[in-house]
């Protein structure tokens, strides 16, 4: 049963992280940041759900989620690679494009964007089923 503490703690840390998450994720291209400290500190959130709700209630939640969750992030990431092949640039150099926002201007998406993304969902998705398993041990679930 986890304690009254670590419940309170999940509800003020969780969205705190994952914007923290969001704000690492989109800077890691230009800064230091990008996709693997993003999906080390999503997982870091999957971690305090873990011990404040336990393994069951998360593993129903985001377990369905985790292998696809890996090969989609691999798909990505190398498709990121592949595109600078094709596109003539070379291999993982980035091709940038420019969507219009309308009114709001123009938002720059480049395959080092897309490289990242790829990486965050293939940490997060590693990480925390291996936080998921880890726990199930740690409990004698699997003993």
């Amino acid at each position: 049963m986890p304690e009254l503490y670590l419940r309170m703690l999940d509800r003020i840390l969780t969205p705190v992280l994952l914007i923290l998450t969001f704000f690492l994720l989109l800077r890691g291209h230009n800064l230091p940041g990008g996709g693997f400290i993003a999906g080390l500190m999503a997982a870091a959130a999957f971690q305090l759900q873990i011990l404040s709700r336990g393994e069951e209630v998360v593993r129903k939640q985001v377990g369905q989620y985790i292998q696809p969750g890996i090969g989609i992030g691999l798909l990505v990431a190398v498709g990121a690679g592949i595109a600078g092949v094709l596109g003539s640039t070379g291999f993982f150099k980035g091709i940038w494009f420019d969507i219009s926002l309308g009114p709001l201007g123009y938002l720059e998406i480049g395959t080092p964007v897309i490289f990242d993304f790829g990486v965050f969902a293939v940490v997060v998705s590693v990480v925390t089923s291996y936080l998921l398993g880890l726990n199930r041990v740690a409990e004698g679930v699997d003993a």
